[in-house]
């Protein structure tokens, strides 16, 4: 893996390595002001060794977007200090500038005005029509803010410049979206000549800066994405830019086909599913390329690199969850890395109107907040339960001094992650479980497993001065007649592979687990239907995720029944109310209750009446049944908190 560590030169910038912290939204900014937030999320992935940063989305114009702006010079002074923080770390940064391909100024009049939906209908119309009702005047005027936000990026210090080749300019060199009939629309020439006005632009503002650009690619078998032009075009395309002066490419798959397209989530793409089009791109370029999708592993990264496929790898979501990732692998410290899983987990924070989130790395967006120091003062500390929380807990409350115990009443820690990680395009789910048996190990955490005792035994053993309750869930089971005859089970059993059910089976609820044991079930040849009473499936699943998923249940054939309600469970079936008020049978050998999850809460009244101090993280925490990313973030926090 020597040549991912090696320097590589983008135009008059040297870079200490070929790993990239790609353009990302963070939500970190307030009204396009970089805040400490922002500045440590960045000065932290710097720390881990990154060769280049890319601040993403730096708006040209002003923007209701929770991005970086740079369209006043009243911006510089905060992105300055970033600069000088990422540079004091020893990594590079560009600043990555776009316009957006919507009008802001009548979307955020239409949110004011009229309210969200007006806002979001005329977006959606902008998305695909912008950059064929711009007359020329306004060209030009786009031109200039470039210009003027390209001298700006100069004074901030920025290594580099990264220009976005999606959004408006890719709409523009796009063969789906621009539809112009002018000098700036039909052949690829065309298309690609405000492009490249752009470049020539900024390469005249600031001629001493490098230029990289965003190479925004639409495959055509199986189409996806519209924002750009193809793999051939683009081909073409990079030469002109290169002579326009653009000294370096990063290639990605063009936008606007949806977010589950260029942020896959695990399972629903390979990894490297993008790398094929920087190697396209690499065949025909004279300047480095960037390859970026789904690359994880440092071996996969490592081999992109030395097979000639791209010069430098980005890696977005893998420095989220751990920003140590270039200095671990440097140093060969392949068991300290805390793999992303791809949950998407972080798209979906930003997509819900929330700042970066993470799963698997807690402390993101509060890395001021959540640096591990040790205690001076080492204290016995119980942790009851080895899901995700109580081994989150356990390794944090170690790693900051005291002498941790984990009980565990199965026969191995994991607790619900193997059930998470049972469908087949979950199994990357395992990174995480096998990152915290790792920490718990490593930290010297003493691991009780198939421990039954009775808390006031624990108690009187462990003699603990504070004590951590991970004591997670159990399958909530319906209060409905025929639900304790012997062909009914929970969908946690079968998850964890402990029974066979029959040819037949109906599921009874279409949320998140009821949905993957569907998908569990049906490629073993299993006939399911899915019964659900809400109008849809899946609800609250990330639209990163969603469409593979409606995909997968139609292409398994699986049933789905919403709007139907379950009346009885019969020996020969399933009594269902349909929509209409009528009743029906679906026959079936198994019944599988997906139905939730209750907590494993009877600990409190025994642990305060000792009057020692308790958390109570997971699933057993408030009753409601929570997310991995809520559990993990439970465990760290109790195990800084004792």
């Amino acid at each position: 893996m020597s040549l991912l560590f090696e320097p590589v030169r983008l135009g008059s910038v040297t870079l200490r390595n070929r790993i990239v912290f790609p353009p990302v939204t963070t939500g970190y900014e307030e009204k396009g002001v970089i805040t400490p937030r922002s500045r440590t999320f960045y000065r932290t992935v710097a720390r881990g060794g990154a060769g280049l940063i890319v601040l993403g989305d730096v708006s040209i114009q002003p923007s209701f977007a929770p991005t970086p702006y740079l369209y006043d010079d009243g911006f510089i002074p905060g992105l300055r200090t970033l600069v000088d923080e990422v540079h004091a770390e020893g990594a590079c940064i560009s600043a990555q500038l776009f316009h957006q391909e919507y009008d802001t100024t009548e979307i955020g009049r239409l949110m004011r005005t009229e309210g969200r939906e007006a806002a979001m209908k005329q977006l959606h119309v902008d998305m695909d029509d912008y950059c064929n009702r711009l007359d020329l005047d306004e060209l030009d005027r786009i031109r200039e803010r470039f210009r003027r936000a390209a001298l700006r990026v100069q004074d901030a210090g920025f290594d580099m410049i990264q220009l976005h080749g999606d959004r408006l300019l890719g709409m523009f060199s796009s063969g789906v979206l621009n539809r112009r009939t002018d000098a700036y629309g039909g052949s690829l020439a065309n298309r690609a000549r405000f492009v490249l006005e752009v470049v020539k632009t900024i390469r005249a503002a600031v001629p001493e800066l490098p230029i990289e650009y965003k190479l925004a690619i639409i495959r055509t078998d199986p189409p996806s994405g519209k924002a750009g032009p193809t793999l051939a075009e683009a081909q073409v395309m990079a030469g002109w830019l290169e002579e326009a002066g653009v000294c370096g490419f990063h290639v990605a798959l063009a936008n606007h086909g949806g977010i589950g397209e260029t942020i896959p989530a695990m399972g629903t793409q390979p990894f490297g599913c993008f790398v094929d089009l920087a190697a396209g791109i690499k065949r025909v370029s004279r300047v480095p390329v960037t390859a970026v999708g789904r690359i994880l592993q440092p071996q996969f990264a490592a081999r992109v690199i030395e097979s000639g496929q791209a010069d430098l790898v980005g890696i977005g979501r893998g420095l989220i969850a751990d920003p140590e990732w270039p200095r671990k692998v440097q140093r060969g410290q392949l068991g300290e890395l805390r793999l992303c899983i791809m949950c998407n987990h972080c798209a979906s924070s930003l997509m819900t109107q929330h700042p970066l989130r993470c799963t698997v790395n807690p402390g993101v967006g509060d890395e001021h907040s959540c640096e591990i120091v040790r205690v001076t003062r080492a204290r016995r500390i119980l942790v009851l339960g080895g899901g995700p929380a109580g081994m989150e807990a356990a390794h944090v409350a170690a790693s900051r001094g005291h002498e941790v115990t984990l009980v565990e009443q199965g026969a191995a820690l994991g607790g619900q992650l193997p059930l998470c990680a049972a469908p087949p395009f979950k199994h990357e789910v395992e990174h995480l479980t096998e990152y915290l048996k790792r920490q718990v190990a490593a930290r010297g955490v003493k691991v009780r497993l198939g421990n039954r005792a009775a808390l006031e035994a624990l108690l009187d053993d462990v003699r603990p001065a504070a004590v951590i309750v991970a004591t997670g869930g159990s399958p909530a089971m319906p209060s409905l007649p025929g639900c304790d005859d012997a062909h009914v089970v929970s969908a946690w059993v079968v998850l964890a592979g402990e029974i066979t059910v029959g040819n037949r089976v109906a599921i009874v609820g279409g949320g998140a687990i009821g949905v993957e044991t569907a998908l569990y079930l049906a490629p073993r040849g299993v006939e399911v239907t899915i019964v659900e009473q809400l109008d849809r499936i899946a609800t609250g699943e990330s639209s990163t995720i969603l469409p593979f998923i409606e995909k997968e249940i139609a292409r398994q054939g699986v049933r789905v029944l919403t709007g139907h309600r379950v009346a009885a469970i019969e020996p020969g079936g399933l009594r269902i109310t349909t929509p209409d008020g009528a009743t029906t049978l679906i026959g079936c050998d198994t019944v599988v209750i997906a139905a939730g999850t209750r907590p494993n809460a009877t600990f409190k009244d025994t642990i305060e009446a000792r009057g020692i101090d308790w958390y109570a993280v997971g699933d057993c925490s408030d009753g409601r049944t929570g997310t991995l990313a809520g559990a993990v973030r439970d465990g760290f926090l109790a195990g800084m908190a004792v």
